[in-house]
């Protein structure tokens, strides 16, 4: 008989370090429909009453994160509702949970954001590799919501919804001495590529493909008041300078971030940034859609050519200080589709 690795591995972690396992795992059964699905969930083709997903969500258990360090014994959300769709084409997963707090804003040391997570094999056949985000030569794709890149709105405003600390302290002024970092020189900065006079303030990353550096001469700002680097690119921003997707707002595709891994600390984003969703808090709820093809043209990524696939789920509570490790997990599930 052959035997699944990876629930032998999830057994012995259960039995060694306490990890409260769901009683089984759950099947979710797309609906198959025709014409577009809606990324918003707030579309009345998500609504458990009139949409034509009505009544078709599946109740998931979510565990305590007990596998590794740092371990998050008693995580905020203890289920999530989860329903599914698929018109042929694309493939769109909505949850459901419970939450009191809506955590969509990070710009201070002590916030945190709410999150939720979905995560599928990318080779679909053979055996499931660890839902512990993947073993070594076991890749996972993960699509990754994110409460702030909503606020943000990722994927439409680019880098001018980006968020700052006087997006939290409204009466905030900040002079030229403020605590930003200024490059004068604009030498992260092609300079071939900055034309006469500019003083290199401006993300020209969509036009040209460049990031320019911080303002060249600071006395030359026409005002003493720093709008944020969300608003004004008279700063230094390494993150945006170094391409980083956390900080450049306009390498986001939506609020999903579209990343693989092979194991615990291996989480990288993708270069391709191939999938839709939308957030939204109502009468402290929760409802996020993910949603993407079929079929892509990453070999990152999971490709749904079958009828169905293993998949995992995880959400982080901002209000309970969840991130990173520190959140509520589920095993495998399956998806059909």
């Amino acid at each position: 008989m052959k035997t699944n690795k990876s629930i032998v591995f999830a057994l012995v972690a259960a039995f060694v370090l306490g990890f409260t396992m769901s009683a089984g795992a759950a099947t979710i059964k797309a609906v198959k429909v025709k014409g577009d699905i809606p990324s918003d969930p707030s579309n009345l083709f998500w609504s458990e009453r009139y949409g034509v997903t009505a009544l078709k969500h599946v109740i998931v258990d979510l565990d305590p994160q007990m596998i590794t360090n740092p371990m998050w014994p008693n995580p905020q959300t203890k289920y999530v509702f989860v329903k599914a769709a698929t018109n042929g084409k694309d493939i769109a997963v909505h949850l459901e949970w419970t939450d009191p707090t809506r955590n969509d804003m990070m710009v201070r040391s002590q916030q945190y954001k709410d999150q939720a997570a979905l995560m599928f094999p990318v080779n679909q056949a053979g055996e499931e590799p660890p839902f512990t985000m993947g073993g070594e030569g076991e890749r996972v794709n993960i699509w990754q919501w994110k409460a702030t890149w909503d606020k943000e709105g990722a994927g439409a405003g680019g880098n001018t919804g980006m968020q700052d600390v006087e997006d939290y302290y409204s009466n905030m002024a900040m002079g030229s001495g403020g605590y930003y970092i200024y490059e004068p020189d604009g030498n992260l900065a092609l300079s071939a590529e900055l034309k006469a006079g500019e003083s290199g303030s401006k993300d020209e990353r969509a036009k040209g493909g460049v990031h320019t550096g911080g303002v060249q001469d600071i006395s030359k700002r026409g005002s003493m008041v720093d709008f944020g680097m969300g608003k004004n690119e008279g700063v230094y921003n390494p993150g945006r300078a170094t391409h980083n997707i956390l900080s450049d707002a306009s390498m986001r595709r939506s609020p999903v971030e579209d990343l693989n891994a092979e194991g615990f600390s291996t989480l990288t984003t993708q270069a391709n940034q191939d999938v839709d969703g939308k957030g939204n808090w109502n009468n402290n709820r929760w409802t996020v859609v993910f949603k993407r093809a079929l079929k892509t043209k990453d070999t990152n990524d999971t490709q749904f050519t079958g009828n169905k696939t293993p998949m995992a789920i995880a959400i982080w509570n901002g209000g309970n200080k969840e991130r990173n490790g520190q959140k509520a997990v589920t095993q495998w599930q399956t998806l059909e589709y």
